[in-house]
């Protein structure tokens, strides 16, 4: 087994997820990434190991919303890198174009919240009795706009945002005082991706907004600041946990309704 310290990135994808797999490596850690679709896992772990070195990155194919699947895969992470030291839960769904309460399937409100909250429930059991045995571990969650406020479209998106952040509090209070720094991310505006990005660039150039094509980070967050802000958070003193945390771009308006 290897001995370099595990990060475990559940919702790894293009975006945050390698970015922050990215940041962890940089810092000689052993990224453990956990995602559905292989295709995606595989590109990022080669794209990894090929800025940072082979064995530095591997994935583990996971459905977030079975909670066996979660097991198995922290099981395999412990038994191949070793105890995981860092959970990121970045797993999310949302639907682009949103749909008021009554047309919301019962299936995709159950399926959505299952991937915004109950996955990070699991996760955590698999991550803490680790962490508690040597008494420190980091916990970072992704969270929303929708963390703190209902939109009208999202109704099988904001309450497992909304039920993230209280998992986050609750594991604070359980087990900072055992060396177990959990953190909320409030990411409040569009982050800049293959989808976001995209159509937010296109949206500019028709409507001839150059200047904004020109500063985008002003714009639109970035997934390697977002990266930087989650090392930020683990390396943080013990004198100083931050337990909740928003950003925004300079120019998104503060809880965007974006």
């Amino acid at each position: 087994m290897q001995q370099k310290p595990v990060i475990a990135v559940v919702g790894a994808g293009p975006g945050i997820g390698e970015a922050v797999a990215r940041r962890f490596a940089a810092e000689g850690y052993v990224t453990a990434l956990l995602a559905r679709t292989e295709k995606k896992l595989q590109s990022i772990c080669q794209r990894i190991e090929a800025d940072f070195g082979p064995g530095i990155s591997q994935y583990y194919l996971t459905d977030v919303r079975v909670e066996k699947q979660i097991i198995s895969s922290f099981d395999a992470i412990r038994a191949q890198l070793g105890p995981v030291q860092v959970l990121v839960y970045n797993a999310g769904a949302r639907r682009v174009n949103g749909r008021t309460i009554l047309d919301t399937a019962t299936e995709e409100f159950e399926s959505f919240t299952k991937i915004n909250l109950f996955g990070a429930f699991w996760s955590s059991k698999c991550a803490l009795p680790d962490m508690l045995t040597t008494g420190r571990g980091t916990i970072i969650f992704t969270g929303a706009t929708g963390s703190l406020r209902g939109m009208s479209g999202l109704s099988s998106f904001s309450p497992g945002k909304f039920g993230l952040r209280s998992l986050a509090q609750i594991l604070t209070r359980e087990y900072q005082s055992k060396g177990i720094h959990t953190a909320h991310v409030i990411i409040d505006g569009p982050v800049d991706g293959e989808l976001i990005g995209g159509v937010k660039r296109r949206q500019w150039r028709r409507d001839g907004e150059s200047e904004k094509l020109e500063e985008v980070d002003a714009y639109v967050v970035q997934p390697n600041d977002i990266a930087q802000t989650y090392w930020y958070l683990h390396s943080q003193p013990r004198s100083t946990w931050t337990q909740e945390l928003d950003v925004r771009a300079q120019r998104e308006p503060m809880f965007s309704k974006f």
